[in-house]
């Protein structure tokens, strides 16, 4: 008598956790695209479901609106981007010249990139996505950064407004790439950005008149 073939089964019950990050991770990758793609208006829930092979009311149980799915993407999106995290010893020059150069990456990937012209694109359209990544960037990048240049003795105590000025500095070459539909900076022009944007944040602007051979505003 043969003995009979054993049959390996498929797991059944429920996906453990690492399935069901991953299937969420290829929504939010599947909304994302859709919305750099064609635009907020014209993307739909059904059609942000169908993409990503699960089901309208799967979609509706998580997200209530197409604008928190919009939202999710966002919040998805950043988990890539840095916050200033001192080495031990290393000082603060080192930290923001890391930091600066960290950011202008993050926000020049492709789906940043697409995300970020979407808001500037059809924000004038539907004011909601104005505000909302807003709250994506005080939460995301101002916070973090308050909070280091706290602890060096560099903001105030409830304040953000330095925060908000070296982020300025750090990203006008980004947003100056954006705003006239030019290539995001190269690694090079990044990195001396970079440095030119921590060292006139910490010391300010000095003109070197090389003549006298020191340091100050020219005298005429």
């Amino acid at each position: 008598m043969k003995a009979a073939k054993s049959q390996s089964r498929k797991p059944t019950g429920r996906p453990t956790a690492d399935a069901g990050r991953r299937k969420l991770a290829r929504l939010l990758e599947v909304a994302s695209d859709q919305f750099g793609q064609l635009g907020y208006r014209a993307v739909t829930m059904r059609g942000v479901a169908a993409k990503a092979h699960v089901s309208t009311r799967t979609l509706y149980n998580r997200y209530a609106d197409k604008l928190s799915l919009f939202t999710a993407c966002l919040d998805f999106g950043s988990q890539t981007f840095p916050v200033p995290d001192p080495e031990p010893g290393e000082s603060p020059e080192s930290v923001l010249k890391r930091y600066a150069a960290a950011v202008v990456r993050a926000l020049s990937t492709p789906s940043s990139l697409r995300m970020g012209m979407l808001v500037f694109r059809d924000g004038l359209e539907f004011p909601e996505l104005l505000r909302v990544a807003q709250v994506h960037e005080d939460r995301c990048l101002i916070q973090p950064l308050a909070e280091y240049l706290r602890r060096i003795g560099l903001e105030l105590a409830d304040g953000k407004d330095r925060a908000k000025l070296f982020l300025g500095m750090a990203l006008i070459q980004w947003q100056r790439a954006g705003s006239y539909r030019q290539p995001p900076p190269t690694e090079d022009e990044v990195v001396r950005h970079a440095e030119l944007c921590v060292h006139t944040f910490l010391l300010g602007v000095r003109p070197v008149d090389t003549a006298a051979g020191h340091q100050g505003p020219r005298t005429t």
